[in-house]
């Protein structure tokens, strides 16, 4: 639904989204968006929302107040109002005042995405990060929000969720690469690749190139943070795998050999009692007579 208010300070346009059942089970999704032109006088808050509100700022000046701080911001600067926090943001005198486009959004995960674009509530805004692309995406966003398409409901949450990530994408694009964050963070990330990989037969350079590293400075940087190898932890998540498929099902040790990663049953057996210092058959045995 549109809404437009002209007067005051102000001309905007203001779209307010309809979320329907298949949104709610998403993680994130918009609440409401627009556009604003503003004039010489214009002056917001102190305000209070309720989601995550991403302000763009294409043109002229703003002044963003919070409890902590404040900040002037010009063309290509981003600003975020972060829930139940006080704001005040106005146009400066003897300036141009600013032209935004803006869309709020809420969801379980709408705090971890607005945090990976490297905003935060210390400091909510970004200088300079606003793209040609963020803005296609955004644009893209509010016509779909506007309601006037003519798919199926399902195939609109789709879409929705599709723009949604491809905004946020956009706007990460412009922060360094993730692997520049703190050692125990990427590990934490390497880890969760593996843990999700291991089963398709990656090894350690693979492993080193996901996280974009060369493989002798990732094997030493992950051993030290993660208290062992990567190829010793690559096989801990094999051998976790196989003790559950040998607990809870009935495939047969070649099957559950392959399921895990390993190129033969040898090489599967072999790794198996080395670790365990049993064999996988009589493990499954143990553990089925309560052993």
């Amino acid at each position: 639904m549109d809404s437009t208010v002209t007067g005051g300070n102000e001309s905007a346009a203001f779209i307010y989204y309809a979320l329907n059942e298949l949104d709610k089970q998403c993680s994130i999704w918009p609440v409401r968006g627009g556009i604003t032109e503003t004039k010489p006088n214009y002056y917001v808050g102190p305000k209070r929302i309720e989601s995550y509100s991403l302000h763009i700022v294409k043109e002229g000046f703003l002044r963003v107040e919070w409890d902590a701080g404040s900040v002037t911001l010009s063309e290509g600067d981003i600003f975020c109002l972060f829930p139940m926090r006080t704001y005040t943001y106005y146009a400066i005198e003897g300036e141009a005042p600013p032209k935004m486009s803006w869309i709020v959004i809420d969801g379980p995960l709408a705090a971890e995405m607005v945090a990976l674009t490297g905003i935060k509530i210390e400091y909510p805004f970004l200088h300079g990060k606003w793209t040609k692309e963020a803005g296609l995406a955004l644009h893209d966003l509010l016509n779909l929000m506007r309601g006037t398409h003519k798919e199926t409901a399902i195939v609109h949450s789709l879409d929705m969720q599709g723009l949604l990530y491809r905004y946020f994408a956009a706007l990460c694009r412009t922060i360094p690469k993730l692997y520049a964050m703190e050692p125990a963070d990427w590990v934490e990330q390497s880890m969760s690749y593996i843990r999700q990989h291991a089963s398709e037969g990656i090894t350690v350079e693979q492993a080193a190139r996901a996280a974009g590293m060369n493989r002798t400075y990732y094997s030493v940087a992950f051993a030290k943070k993660a208290g062992m190898p990567p190829s010793d932890f690559i096989t801990q998540v094999r051998m976790d795998a196989a003790k559950r498929l040998l607990a809870e099902t009935d495939a047969s040790i070649t099957e559950i050999a392959y399921t895990t990663g390993y190129s033969s049953l040898y090489a599967f057996t072999r790794t198996f009692k080395n670790r365990l210092a049993v064999s996988p058959t009589s493990y499954r045995e143990a553990i089925r007579n309560g052993i």
